[in-house]
């Protein structure tokens, strides 16, 4: 526990200060007098709509600046002459801003304060933030108490750290080390280096001095080389801060369709990155941080100076209104795709979701006559849209190449496509496209797929995509569906859907019952797990295509994919048997009943170790039993299964090994009752239940390494939450008891750190449950 604790501290370090490098010997300080390498312009932003301030560029009046180091006044000189935007003389206001405070938004108004320069009333006016960047308002409001708001947020940092404290006694407060967004750092919310620049250059020494003690207080060199008082380190800090505000405001204005204030801002940052990347290499800044500070604004600044030099500006999303020919429709919206803002990309379920953009909502309708101008997109396109792609450490701006795969992607459902080559360029993929597109644009899309599912030569790729095609449902996942996709259509209340191309049922000699059934067998015959897998798919096609008229050829095929999941030894194979167990589900919808019985033969002979533990695997598989609870066959089977002692599955679960049985759509198999009700009433010890002294739980089987423990974050809160720097004993049912609780939901809340008679209060709830409620199955 010592280790992982010592690891947490660590990772709160490292993401409260950035990446960390090891400490050097200190440097002299470098004279006051270094050299600038580049001199910055007298007003950055000086060409575009943001106007300087009054004494922008005027040198503060010497003075005492007692209890300030020496080296943070002189950073903030220096980053003030460079074109940090100079608040002196404004008045404070209360004032409202436009931010994206919502990736899909247009923007929305913000309160914020502001030192308002001089405008006319009912014209554009214009505010110094606390990131130090000059903003247009929206509104201009009351003057606002300066010293208030400090000692406002100095009160609300002592709350921060109270709760800090509640949680990690001992522990010194974390504060904000890494630069803020704009969204974060416009308005005094945290303490930040920058309201502190702000002060000292607004000669509030006091005030200053009393943020910047609050900020590096409790931290140490090794992470706050700003203890140290070089104007290096401050420097290096406050410019990093500001310029990545900057930035930011850059990216999300454009994404907002606010172009003017994005090309200010990029224009600002490539006069300004260089200036002051090379007044930190003068100061003697490490090599990473100067290059850091001099990353220049990229591609996004072309983009930007492109579109400011169009003689008639693009419409902000659907042009209107489109031309009635379909060609120089499809033009016009492909020449728009630079507007599309898509809310969807790269957020979880994105691939299933329908694209919401107008713009491509308006290209999709015109299907493939879209094709051949979206490839041309896709090869040649750069321009930037106004999406971006949630990643798993950021985000990134799409182009309209991005863009129009995606939209080709989608396309793609119904246009048959060559195999794509390994690692597929761009170019090559919108090729393929083409020819795909040149090859079928005069044959409909359900002939398409029928001529393929005919073809005896097309082979087991093409006749599985054809399938899917044909009987596929309108709402079915762009993705390949898998077992669990299938059962969720068969458990569907109202029945599962019409076939996608439900008017191919009158074709004859052959109907597409026959192709279906013969491409079953063929598949089967094949005795490799991706095609007996491939066969029991199309098995389950057949049966979502004709009911009634699949009753045979199901039956039929049943034996042959038995035996293969039997005979094949492979551990790829492991997703044949949740479809087997599907398969019967489709027999019974077919009309044959006695499905059920040959799967309770088929479930019994299923060792539970060879069960892979992924998500959904263990429910697909185990799903009939709880479909016909009340069946001879199905009792006997799930009474061998889970009641009997001595069987695989009860021994697995008594170990702890089959959680994934724990699921309260199990719970009406025949003898799953059996085999957890006495599990929560177990109170034999199997490991141990520990809280450290900075409230964190822990606990884990006894002899469990320790990347196999689970921890929780103990509520102060929470009357029945077991002191700090205890230990209690981890029983059976504790186990059980959290896991069904975490599927139950609040029905029967449980927490491992609450004291013993808590929890089994909260067992003797969820024992309840287990005893008189239960699911309909569910597809996982």
């Amino acid at each position: 526990m010592m280790r992982r604790r010592a690891f947490r501290l660590v990772f709160l370090a490292l993401a409260a200060c950035g990446p960390a490098s090891l400490p050097a010997p200190p440097p002299t300080e470098t004279p006051r007098n270094a050299p600038e390498d580049i001199a910055p312009p007298p007003w950055p932003f000086a060409d575009t709509i943001l106007p300087a301030p009054p004494a922008q560029g005027t040198p503060t009046e010497p003075g005492s600046r007692s209890g300030l180091p020496e080296g943070l006044v002189r950073a903030v000189e220096t980053l003030f002459r460079s074109g940090l935007a100079d608040p002196r003389g404004l008045p404070y206001h209360e004032a409202a801003i436009t931010l994206t405070t919502q990736p899909e938004g247009p923007g929305e108004t913000v309160a914020t304060k502001a030192f308002v320069l001089p405008g006319p009333d009912n014209g554009p006016r214009f505010g110094v933030l606390w990131n130090g960047l000059v903003a247009p308002l929206v509104a201009v409001g009351p003057p606002a108490d300066l010293r208030a708001d400090i000692e406002s947020l100095r009160a609300s940092d002592k709350r921060i750290c109270d709760q800090q404290s509640a949680h990690f006694p001992g522990m010194p407060c974390i504060r904000t080390r890494g630069p803020r967004p704009e969204l974060e750092s416009h308005r005094l919310e945290q303490i930040l280096p920058m309201q502190v620049a702000m002060l000292v250059q607004l000669g509030e020494n006091t005030l200053a001095r009393a943020l910047w003690e609050l900020w590096i207080a409790g931290e140490d060199l090794a992470f706050t080389p700003e203890l140290s008082g070089r104007e290096r380190d401050m420097f290096a800090r406050l410019a990093e801060h500001f310029l990545h505000v900057l930035r930011d405001r850059a990216l999300w204005a454009h994404v907002r369709g606010d172009d003017a204030l994005a090309l200010a801002s990029l224009r600002g940052l490539a006069r300004l990155s260089p200036a002051l990347s090379a007044r930190a290499a003068a100061l003697g800044v490490d090599e990473p941080t100067v290059k850091l500070l001099a990353e220049p604004p990229g591609p996004l600044l072309a983009d930007q100076e492109k579109r400011a030099a169009r003689k008639a500006p693009a419409p902000k999303g659907l042009p209107s209104p489109l031309p009635a020919d379909p060609a120089a429709r499809v033009a016009a919206l492909v020449a728009a795709l630079g507007e599309v803002r898509e809310p969807a990309f790269g957020r979880s379920g994105a691939q299933s979701q329908v694209l919401e953009d107008p713009i491509l909502r308006a290209l999709l309708a015109e299907g493939e006559a879209a094709a051949l101008p979206l490839a041309e997109a896709l090869a040649n396109d750069e321009r930037y849209t106004r999406s971006i792609w949630y990643e798993a450490h950021g985000i990134m701006l799409l182009t309209v190449r991005d863009v129009a795969e995606l939209a080709l992607d989608t396309l793609a459902a119904d246009l048959p496509l060559a195999p794509a080559p390994p690692d597929e360029t761009k170019q090559q993929k919108a090729a393929r496209f083409r020819e795909a597109a040149e090859k079928f644009k005069s044959i409909p899309a359900d002939e398409r797929w029928f001529r393929d599912l005919a073809d005896d030569t097309a082979g087991p790729l093409r006749w599985a995509q054809a399938a899917t095609r044909i009987v596929g449902p309108t709402d079915a996942p762009r993705r390949s569906p898998d077992a669990s996709d299938f059962l969720a259509l068969f458990l569907r209340v109202d029945g599962p859907p019409r076939p996608r191309f439900a008017g191919l049922a009158s074709r004859k000699n052959p109907s597409v019952t026959e192709l279906l059934a013969r491409r079953m067998r063929q598949l089967a015959d094949m005795k490799r797990h991706e095609y007996l897998r491939a066969s029991c798919e199309m098995g389950l096609l057949l049966a979502l295509w004709d009911p009634r008229g699949a009753t045979r050829a199901l039956r039929e095929g049943t034996e042959p994919l038995r035996k293969g999941w039997k005979e094949i030894k492979d551990p790829d194979a492991d997703e044949l048997g949740p479809c087997l167990a599907v398969f019967y589900v489709a027999r019974s919808a077919s009309g044959d009943e006695k499905a059920f019985d040959e799967y309770a033969s088929f479930i019994r002979e299923i060792d539970p170790a060879t069960v892979p533990p992924r998500a959904g695997t263990l429910l697909t598989l185990l799903a009939p039993l709880a479909l016909r609870p009340t069946r001879p066959s199905i009792v006997a089977a799930g009474r061998a299964m889970f009641a009997t002692k001595t069987s695989p599955w009860a021994t697995r679960f008594r170990r702890g090994e089959r959680d994934d049985l724990l699921e309260p759509s199990l719970l009406r198999i025949p003898g799953m009752r059996e085999l957890v009700l006495p599990a929560l009433e177990d109170r034999s010890a199997v490991g141990a239940i520990e809280i450290d002294e900075y409230g964190e739980a822990e606990w884990g089987l006894d002899g469990a390494g320790e990347f196999d423990r689970e921890h929780e974050q103990v509520d102060p809160r929470d009357p029945g939450a077991a002191p700090s720097n205890s230990k209690m004993p981890l029983r059976v049912c504790d186990r059980v008891a959290s896991v069904l609780a975490q599927r139950i939901g609040s029905a029967a809340p449980f927490r491992m750190y609450w004291i013993e008679p808590r929890r089994d209060d909260a067992i003797a709830a969820i024992r309840t449950f287990v005893v008189t409620k239960s699911e309909s199955p569910r597809a996982p």
